[in-house]
């Protein structure tokens, strides 16, 4: 093991390994206590339900992975490079991953890349970052802060060149604004030929740079593709078609003498190999809208000279093109996973904490969400089911569910302030486009019988239910039996099956919060042994 990279990686992992095998016995030793308490009181156990069991007894725990043997060695037997291109893009709102598998199974999040781009720099190797945009997701108040410090994090971690993608430009322009406002004009890095903020004039990007490294002068631009210019559009954006804006800046690139050319598209790979081809003096054309996993070697582009590079989505990954001054070797190329083999970034770590601080001070009014009727009822809490429903509460606090709420409050920096994690960690909030129901959980203080992955978020809002099962509401025997069958979930044959490929309306349901980001190795029925709870009628 010759790599001081792969070294480091192996010993994190061996403690990792054994941090976690700790932890695990002591969740262990919680679950089998309560597992013994009575359940005659099923409504105050409910209260009182200790924050043991975080990952839960059955297939959530999974062990940590040796990150290099799962995902590969990376930089096998590269020179230390003259200069070395790390290429980002499409980060897509994954300012870190997750967690809900595990991070030590996850890959991306802005701390590991920091610490790459600081171990190879630490190792002599002069570093030019670019990313071709791509930051945000979504729209609204929360993604307008979270653009705003990842900005900070990627001028923070010394990138010369960041791109606009079309989430991006979907932000307030007074937000992007504000957001380059907040960065040292000196080291302000957004560009872009054909995406102007306000005006391309406007003085907020540039459209082209030149940075210097190991004595190599790299001259970079950036296009937002022609389908996001149509799609975007606004008055107070000036968009070009991105040949045009080319035909413009290429020959005022090419007058800098620059060692090597790169163009960011943030657009497909076949729109990026038309420009490459158009354009023949880029030595090396990035893609952000290619497959989700980036290839693990750079692609050819006929009739031009470019390498043609995919950045993958969601920030999981960074390739690395080291430029050497050998004809038989020019280039070498490095897909690195940001895996667990990199620890977090201190640096990066104050940037998490801050952003979710600043969550914290805007509260959920704050960042416009107050609240939409639910069409069916109002939630209740868990609470209100417990007493009837004595023997599925029981199973219920056996599960991660029952607390899901905790697991966000124990985080480092805790992250129940934060929309995108309440979703699927509360009761009665939209789990995919992370809003609150008027009736949902507003907070630990505000709304405790709300706190957790509770009944209804599966089963639905109970309020009817409970109003005709307590006698709050005088109904006919076919009206109760008609609230009791809406709460009711009905398991179809082989759903989950994979290989039926039946999906239900349960499975659907899971795969709201069980998605590929937050349970990549979600499967309904080997999870549903853990959580199922059917009662007769």
């Amino acid at each position: 093991m010759n790599n001081p990279l792969e070294f480091a990686a192996a010993r994190r992992w061996v403690v990792g390994v054994l941090v976690t095998c700790s932890a695990w016995g002591v969740l262990r030793s919680d679950v089998r206590g309560d597992r013994q308490s009575s359940a005659e009181q099923p409504a105050a156990r409910l209260a009182a339900a200790p924050a043991g069991d975080r990952e839960g007894s059955g297939p959530l725990r999974k062990a940590a992975a040796d990150p290099v043997a799962l995902n590969g060695k990376i930089f096998v037997d590269w020179p230390i490079p003259k200069a070395a291109l790390l290429l980002s893009g499409d980060m897509d709102g994954y300012i870190e991953p997750c967690g809900c598998a595990g991070l030590e199974n996850q890959k991306g999040g802005l701390k590991r890349r920091h610490s790459l781009v600081r171990q190879l720099e630490s190792q002599g190797w002069p570093i030019v970052s670019l990313d071709v945009g791509g930051l945000a997701r979504r729209t609204g108040v929360q993604a307008e802060i979270k653009y705003r410090r990842a900005l900070e994090s990627l001028v923070k971690i010394g990138y010369a060149a960041v791109g606009l993608g079309p989430d991006d430009l979907r932000l307030s322009t007074d937000a992007l604004a504000y957001a380059v406002a907040n960065v040292d004009p000196e080291r302000n890095p957004l560009l872009s030929a054909n995406a102007g903020i306000y005006s391309l004039e406007s003085g907020l990007t540039q459209r082209y740079r030149v940075a210097e490294a190991g004595g190599k002068r790299i001259g970079v631009t950036h296009v937002l593709g022609a389908e996001h210019v149509a799609a975007v559009g606004r008055d107070d954006l000036e968009l070009l078609d991105p040949a045009a804006a080319l035909t413009q800046t290429a020959p005022l690139l090419a007058d800098q003498k620059c060692d090597k050319q790169v163009l960011l598209v943030h657009g497909n790979p076949r729109e990026a190999q038309q420009l490459a081809r158009q354009f023949p003096q880029f030595d090396v054309v990035v893609a952000a809208g290619g497959a989700e996993e980036p290839p693990n070697r750079p692609g050819t582009i006929e009739g031009s000279r470019a390498l043609l590079v995919e950045t993958g989505h969601k920030g999981m990954y960074v390739i690395v093109v080291g430029l050497y001054d050998d004809p038989k070797t020019p280039f070498r190329y490095q897909r690195v996973p940001l895996d667990a083999r990199f620890p977090d970034s201190p640096a990066m770590q104050e940037q998490l904490v801050a952003y979710q601080k600043e969550l914290e001070q805007m509260t959920l009014k704050g960042l416009g969400l107050t609240g939409s009727s639910h069409p069916e009822a109002a939630f209740v809490g868990s609470e209100a089911c417990a007493d009837c429903h004595a023997e599925a509460t029981a199973k219920f606090l056996e599960t991660p569910h029952a607390h899901a709420t905790d697991t966000l409050v124990d985080l480092d920096p805790p992250r129940h302030f934060d929309p995108e994690c309440l979703s699927c960690h509360v009761t009665g909030w939209n789990p995919q486009e992370y809003f609150p129901y008027a009736s949902g959980y507003f907070g630990l203080a505000e709304t405790p019988h709300l706190r957790q992955n509770g009944c209804e978020n599966c089963h639905g809002p109970g309020s009817d239910h409970v109003a005709a099962e307590s006698g709050a509401e005088d109904v006919g025997e076919a009206e109760q039996e008609a609230r009791r069958d809406a709460t009711r979930l009905r398991i179809e044959e082989h759903e989950g099956n994979k290989e039926g490929q039946v999906l239900g309306r349960t499975v659907k349901m899971c795969l709201e919060c069980h998605d590929l980001d937050n349970s990549p190795d979600f499967d309904f029925q080997q999870y549903w042994r853990y959580v199922e709870h059917s009662e007769k009628d």
